[in-house]
């Protein structure tokens, strides 16, 4: 990109461009300085707090004020750090901080909140940490470790596995709906069914008393029930009466 010869004439689009072929950070966060209007004598005077107040995340803020700052000094952005670096996002930065540096996960969480991918941790200080909400000791050693990288073999990250309480619960196999019949089966206590069948037996029983005396008597008088051919002559009989008559 060409810059202007004094960044104090950028219009908010050279501001944009800047931002999206040097800075390489994400468009929306570009965009956001359109939005506010921020053209090149805006910007000159700007600082991380105020690059924070656009509602920027604090990885891409830090990274802006440091090509800035860059800008500002006439000088072309260096990292001291290995060139792989820069390539990390920022869930590798989350597994070099907790699987090398061994930091405690809140604080790998909160970089990674922030959006602190490789490109914008090579460009962060003790203090950018510690606004971060790390404590100074945290702080230091993160920043021991990147120096340290230019000694050491390139780290291997693995992949952070997921703890079965982050996983969602399978849903629980859904039972069959029950008739209103089982459904009051499966409901009642045993005591109903012993009460229910005692009741039974009586009713059974009282039955059985009725019909006794009755046997009994039919059996004495020797009561027949009528024959079905008694039945039948008889009704031909009174079919032949009434013949008669007409």
């Amino acid at each position: 990109m060409e810059l202007l010869p004094s960044i104090e004439k950028w219009t908010k689009e050279d501001v944009h461009l800047w931002l999206m072929t040097v800075v390489k950070v994400h468009e929306t966060y570009a965009d956001r300085f359109c939005e506010e209007e921020v053209s090149g004598d805006v910007l000159v005077v700007f600082e991380k707090k105020n690059i924070l107040h656009l509602g920027i995340n604090h990885g891409p803020a830090v990274k802006i004020a440091s090509y800035l700052e860059s800008l500002k000094e006439g000088s072309q952005h260096e990292s001291q750090f290995p060139p792989y670096v820069k390539n990390w996002t920022k869930e590798q930065v989350n597994q070099w901080l907790l699987q090398h540096v061994k930091v405690d996960s809140k604080y790998a969480e909160r970089l990674q909140e922030e959006d602190v991918s490789g490109d914008c941790l090579v460009c962060f200080k003790n203090q950018d940490l510690e606004d971060l909400d790390l404590k100074y000791g945290p702080a230091v050693k993160i920043m021991s470790e990147l120096r340290q990288l230019y000694k050491k073999p390139e780290p291997t990250l693995q992949p952070i596995l997921h703890t079965s309480t982050d996983q969602k619960e399978s849903p629980k196999p859904t039972q069959p709906e029950l008739g209103v019949a089982q459904a009051i089966a499966i409901n009642q206590p045993d005591s109903y069914f012993k009460t229910e069948s005692k009741t039974d037996r009586m009713v059974q029983n009282e039955s059985e008393k009725v019909q006794l005396p009755f046997q009994k008597l039919s059996e004495k008088e020797g009561i027949k029930q009528p024959k079905p051919h008694d039945l039948g002559a008889r009704r031909k009989g009174a079919i032949v009466v009434s013949y008669s008559v007409l």
